[in-house]
């Protein structure tokens, strides 16, 4: 039987289409060219991983003018105008911050600045919350927990924690410890009790306790039971009792002194044997016999 051979352009191709247009298809007289667009749109729902250059990608949302470099590990969500260079730096919700250095996270931020610059380079350092927070040149490792009031805070010291907060820090539900010492810039105001468990010292003196107090008031001027040697001048407004006696001073020198060795006010009171000697000013002293018997 005979055969006639068919030629390609004899058969009829048909006529593909796309209507999403992500796919571009065109036919010529040997066969089908089929395009995947650069461009896509519409939803897709990928059941396996997404990889770019063998990487995973993490989808963000469209969050403005974001300065985002995926090639040095930085990740920057949600932060608009926010400025994100330097090495494995993060930043969350960072919206007008400049966030440079090295391994550096700041969360919910606005202005908080990694300064990274000649004189060296910010590094693991973590800003929480608030605007306002600056960490300088070749700071590493300080952390800075701040409320979003507008004051600012300057981290300047390695390995350091800063606490910012307007209204106040509150520790509450248990005990605060601190293993070494408390520093105040400014004066401290304790609203409640005060409880020092060992010494306490203010100002390099030792703290005068209400047990203390009361106890040096007792055994120095309120019961002078014992021997007491009491210096200074002492002003007597009231009448004073003795209900024991007292002693005035012993005679020890010549005719116009008594008691030591200096002058003797006006008044002075001495015994020179059976004699009552009154100082009455300059330097003489008047006299008043003394009889009587044995008390």
């Amino acid at each position: 039987m005979a055969f006639n051979k068919i030629q390609p352009e004899q058969i009829q191709q048909p006529t593909f289409f796309s209507d999403s247009g992500d796919f571009n298809l065109s036919q010529s007289d040997t066969g089908v060219r089929l395009n995947l667009s650069k461009g896509l749109t519409g939803d897709f729902a990928f059941t396996g991983s997404l990889l770019t250059n063998g990487r995973s990608v993490f989808g963000l949302a469209n969050t403005g003018q974001n300065f985002f470099i995926t090639d040095n590990n930085c990740l920057l969500l949600n932060g608009a105008n926010t400025q994100i260079r330097g090495t494995g730096n993060n930043a969350f919700l960072a919206d007008g911050s400049t966030i440079s250095g090295v391994n550096n996270v700041a969360v919910n931020v606005n202005t908080a600045n990694f300064i990274g610059n000649s004189a060296g380079t910010a590094e693991r350092n973590t800003a929480l919350h608030g605007r306002g927070i600056t960490f300088g040149s070749s700071t590493t490792g300080s952390v800075v927990l701040k409320d979003f009031t507008s004051s600012s805070q300057s981290a300047t010291q390695n390995h350091s924690f800063y606490a910012n907060f307007e209204s106040g820090h509150f520790f509450r539900g248990g005990q605060a410890s601190f293993e070494k010492s408390v520093g105040f810039a400014q004066s401290g105001v304790f609203s409640g009790s005060l409880e020092v468990i060992g010494s306490g010292f203010l100002s390099g003196e030792e703290i005068i306790t209400k047990d203390s107090l009361e106890s040096y008031a007792s055994g120095n001027y309120a019961d002078l039971s014992q021997d007491q040697t009491i210096g200074g001048e002492k002003t007597i407004t009231s009448q004073m009792r003795f209900l024991t006696g007292f002693q005035i001073p012993k005679w020890e020198g010549t005719n116009s002194q008594a008691g030591p060795s200096t002058a003797p006010a006006t008044g002075a009171l001495a015994i020179s044997g059976t004699t009552l000697c009154v100082f009455v000013g300059g330097s003489s002293w008047a006299g008043i016999a003394i009889s009587g018997g044995t008390i």
